[in-house]
């Protein structure tokens, strides 16, 4: 016959309380980190430039891959997905292309508050961040639309975008 463990209640809130706090301390430091790149350990990139980061909600890689950041959480409302195509179809996106990502809470803390209250209430989500990530994707497309006449030396309003 197996042993059994008696543990009093007492017992059981304080290994499970200790165990759970020391998990958010570990998740809190994270994992072993890259030692940073000097100038003499940086791999040559060449003359590329970074991709372009062309505001807090939309970054565009070398590869064509748009990355949407979304700081609501998906629940199964369709918040992630739905916030996105808002982005994506005011900036013209493929949506073949487009990926999301969560901005960290610390990263937002970083940059100012910039994507705002991370709170998910239920269906709220889409309902109360349509605005401004609309306007973020529409302000992604202007720049990158300014960016482009500037390259090649044209004036904004003669350029257009269209899905690639």
């Amino acid at each position: 016959m197996a042993d059994t463990i008696n543990f009093s209640r007492r017992g059981f809130i304080v290994a499970t309380g200790s165990t759970g706090l020391t998990i958010g301390i570990l998740a809190a430091c994270g994992g072993p980190q890259e030692p940073a790149e000097t100038a003499d350990s940086a791999p040559d990139r060449g003359d590329a430039p970074p991709p372009p980061e062309v505001n807090a909600w939309v970054h565009v890689g070398n590869d064509d891959i748009v990355t949407i950041r979304i700081a609501r959480s998906e629940m199964g409302q369709g918040t992630l997905t739905g916030l996105a195509q808002l982005v994506a179809d005011e900036m013209d996106a493929d949506w073949d292309k487009v990926r999301t990502e969560y901005p960290t809470p610390g990263e937002n803390l970083r940059r100012e508050r910039v994507w705002g209250d991370f709170s998910t209430g239920g269906s709220r989500g889409i309902r109360n961040s349509q605005d401004y990530v609309r306007e973020g994707g529409a302000a992604a497309k202007a720049m990158l639309i300014e960016a482009a006449a500037g390259e090649w030396g044209v004036a904004p309003q003669d350029c257009s975008s269209r899905k690639s």
